[in-house]
């Protein structure tokens, strides 16, 4: 009779331990919930203003990084102040715009305090005295589709109370297959 028990003690336990272990293993094979990665995040952040297109997570990652390249030549262009190179990445658009004496005339009525007086007389000045102040040091963080074609480069900070601020510093247009800053019209 003890020997009974104890091999039906022996069995009890025998069983317990294995489903012990046996619970353990189905724990570690069940996938982990799914996070929401940080780069998903940005992928919706990106096109949730674009109505009617179609825009997939690999054309996003590849706009990104071809815009991110350009912006980084552009900086080096600016530190440079070579305007023959500058103007090959800005869209046709843009040059006729801001090229226009009218335009000039009125954006030089909107110059800073610091440049007061100063009168653009052309897109090499715009250049110079607009383009390059308002852009030098700038950390640019994502993209944001208007359009499959159109595209804002932004900052994305956040302020004191938490609040997200955006702030456009590039804007770009798919032109001839190949994406050129589109200068902002006044």
């Amino acid at each position: 009779m003890i020997f009974m028990k104890k091999i039906s003690l022996l069995i009890v336990a025998s069983i317990a331990l294995m489903m012990a272990f046996a619970a353990c293993e189905t724990t570690k094979q069940e996938p982990a919930p799914a996070a929401v990665e940080e780069d998903d995040l940005e992928y919706q952040r990106s096109i949730n203003k674009i109505e009617g297109q179609v825009v997939s997570k690999e054309t996003f990652n590849a706009d990104k990084a071809a815009i991110l390249k350009k912006i980084g030549e552009l900086n080096d262009i600016m530190a440079k102040k070579d305007f023959t190179s500058w103007q090959k990445y800005i869209s046709d658009g843009s040059k006729k715009y801001w090229s226009n004496s009218y335009t000039l005339l009125k954006a030089s009525e909107k110059l800073p305090k610091e440049l007061k007086g100063l009168k653009l007389k052309n897109l090499n000045d715009y250049f110079n005295y607009v383009f390059i102040p308002s852009r030098k040091g700038r950390q640019i963080d994502e993209i944001r589709y208007n359009s499959a074609e159109d595209v804002k480069a932004v900052q994305v900070t956040k302020t004191d109370d938490e609040k997200t601020k955006i702030t456009v510093y590039y804007n770009f247009v798919k032109e001839g297959g190949d994406w050129k800053v589109e200068l902002p019209q006044m």
